[in-house]
């Protein structure tokens, strides 16, 4: 029997080559040919590995120096270039407070004074203009992004001559690693999520300390290590004429490593990173501190002071910004900063306009790895333009939650703490300033009272303004001042509340800092106490007497305390991400909070989730959000800067 087969034919199957990840290998030094790592670049897809293997690779070092106009503009999504492939190389195992003793055998230079023109760059590979773009041509770099997501740059040395040259134009400024972003009315694509980890810049890795040009006199370190600023649109989107795209990424210890100690960065610099957008983390870095973590690399001296710029770390319309530890629980002990000392004068850290919510914890300033002072003197400023916009509110040291307390706080010595900005005309905006140790510090003159923690005579030559300025047009007092003391009881003023949201006071009890001569044992939190709490006997609001039974004081010890004007109640404490998990941590919840999200800081909040005391996880998504607890006031307690001495008699 003759059988009829028919075939027909339902529709067409399209087949898509599959691309997957792969390794791209440099195995010569010179910057172009076969084996370079300018085709290295030129054959990234998403998803691939730059790795190293230069013969020998018997732990020989190998600087590859930047080609005339730079390496190709990287484009690809999920790639990483990873330096510690080289033989012999090998990541960085001690703790933030030890010799970082990491191998780093592949250099980038660009002491030979070439690099990338930025603008060029990016206008080239996409065909458009960019009117709105954050760099120019005389912006140039060893390495540049452009709208590149999720990618990590990790094990790598970075040389270069300060002032570069390109054919676009000449005499331009190195900056290191440039992070260029698309314009939002062309994509969204802003190299979110980039990483910069276990790179050391202007390091010399043979002696490991400062790298010097052949001159032997100007620093071989770029005017900028890292940089990344907004796009504008290129047209008008209806409605948004002046939005702008932003980037957003970390500098050493990601959230939730698996490799902390891998991935601390060291930066001989005048000027780190130079920034708008966020949210940024800065975790687990040497600013300043040669690899053994004793040894200053201060540019304020170096080449006569020519190469200090800005600060180690500066945000502009930065949002959401982590300087040390997160908090959550995970590496808390690997991230906090090593920030040097100044002797001719700088600033660490530079605000000018940040939002949202910014936490500076863990982190120790003027000290070394041992917990010895630089000794300069009181020289360095901490932050200059704190809380320069009125949306920002900033946490310095711990929120006493109960998750690494201790490991939040910050040790400070010989420092002016900070300058505030003169255009703040309300109490909007706030400075969370707890359980921090504090060592010959300084406070502006203008604000007349001893500086936190060791009662030294206040620093002068800052054009400073008190800020907080109540809303009615009046001024507040809200300098704290002890009364009494003794061994038992504590007595004094803390101020009036400073209406609502702000309508408790929670005061600070600390042993306060010894005399400059013997640092740096630090200031020693001992106690918390509330305002017209169960805990004070003096029924006067904004006046207080504490029973300090139990807390070691004697006869001649010095205490001093902090005053936070706080929100009642102060729901939440804290918030991680781990994948697509978010984590929210909650108290003072004598109810059910609805947690309300938005993906803007003034933007519509939605429900979420609920919580009370303790914490709430629960699926997200990947993208920075703002959470907020419906029905509890503002999200933290917020402190004013100011301490009284006082010693028991």
């Amino acid at each position: 029997m003759k059988r009829t087969y028919s075939l027909v034919l339902a529709g067409m199957l399209t087949l898509v080559p599959v691309i997957r990840a792969a390794n791209r290998t440099v195995t010569t030094d010179a910057a172009t040919g076969p084996g370079s790592l300018t085709v290295a670049i030129n054959a990234l897809n998403d998803g691939d590995t730059i790795v190293f293997h230069i013969p020998p690779e018997a732990g020989e070092l190998h600087y590859i120096n930047t080609p005339p106009d730079g390496y190709p503009l990287i484009t690809k999504n999920n790639i990483t270039i990873d330096g510690y492939t080289q033989g012999g190389a090998s990541p960085n195992t001690a703790s933030i407070h030890a010799t970082n003793n990491a191998q780093l055998k592949i250099c980038l230079s660009s002491t030979n004074g070439n690099a990338l023109s930025m603008y060029s760059a990016v206008t080239n590979y996409a065909g458009i203009a960019y009117p709105n773009l954050g760099f120019g041509d005389g912006e140039q770099a060893i390495l540049g992004f452009f709208k590149a997501t999720n990618t990590w740059v990790k094990g790598i040395a970075f040389l270069a001559a300060p002032s570069t040259s390109t054919s676009q134009e000449a005499g331009g400024d190195c900056k290191t690693i440039c992070y260029a972003v698309d314009a939002p009315d062309v994509s969204s694509l802003a190299c979110q999520g980039f990483h910069v980890s276990g790179c050391w810049f202007g390091v010399d890795l043979v002696t490991r300390k400062v790298a010097f040009m052949p001159d032997g006199t100007t620093v071989a370190t770029p005017t900028i290590c890292i940089a990344t600023y907004g796009t504008g649109t290129n047209g008008t989107i209806p409605g948004f004429p002046n939005i702008k795209n932003y980037a957003s990424g970390t500098l050493g210890v990601a959230a939730g490593s698996p490799t902390p100690r891998a991935e601390f960065n060291v930066f001989v610099t005048g000027y780190g990173f130079d920034s708008q957008g966020g949210p940024f983390q800065v975790s687990g870095n040497f600013w300043g501190v040669l690899p053994d973590g004793v040894t200053l690399a201060d540019i304020s001296v170096l080449n006569g002071a020519q190469q200090e710029g800005d600060a180690f770390v500066e945000f502009g319309g930065g949002h959401d910004i982590v300087i040390g530890t997160d908090g959550d629980g995970v590496n808390d002990a690997d991230e906090g900063n090593v920030f040097g000392s100044y002797a001719g004068g700088g600033v660490d850290i530079y605000y000018y306009g940040s939002q949202g919510r910014d936490t500076i914890a863990g982190n120790t300033f003027g000290v070394d790895i041992h917990g010895k002072s630089f000794g300069v003197g009181q020289l360095t400023k901490l932050v200059h333009h704190f809380n320069h916009d009125d949306t920002c509110q900033v946490r310095f040291g711990s929120d006493f939650n109960g998750i690494s307390d201790a490991l939040e706080a910050n040790t400070v010595a010989d420092a002016v703490l900070f300058d505030i900005d003169s255009t703040s005309t309300t109490n909007s905006h706030w400075l969370s300033m707890r359980g921090n140790s504090l060592t010959n510090t300084a406070t502006p003159s203008q604000l007349s009272r001893p500086p936190i923690g060791d009662g030294q005579a206040d620093y002068n030559g800052l054009q400073v303004y008190e800020q907080f300025i109540d809303v009615s047009g009046g001024t507040q007092n809200i300098i704290p001042v002890i009364g009494a003391a003794s061994a038992t009881s504590l007595s004094g003023t803390c101020g009036l509340p400073l209406g609502a949201p702000y309508t408790n006071l929670v005061v600070d009890l600390y042993e306060a800092d010894p005399e400059p001569a013997n640092p740096p044992q630090g200031m020693k939190w001992l106690a918390t106490f509330t305002d017209n709490s169960t805990a004070d006997s003096n029924p006067a609001v904004g006046a207080f007497t504490f029973n300090t039974s139990g807390l070691g004081l004697t006869s001649g010890k010095k205490v001093t305390i902090t005053v936070t004007y706080a929100s009642n109640p102060q729901p939440i404490i804290a918030a991680s991400r781990s994948g697509n998990q978010t984590t929210i941590y909650v108290k003072n919840g004598p109810t059910t909070y609805g947690i309300q999200k938005s993906s803007t800081v003034n933007g519509t909040y939605s429900p979420t989730a609920t919580a009370v005391n303790g914490n709430v996880t629960f699926t997200d998504n990947n993208n920075p959000s703002f959470y907020r607890a419906s029905g509890g006031g503002t999200a933290n307690g917020q402190t004013a800067p100011f301490s009284d001495v006082y010693t028991i008699p």
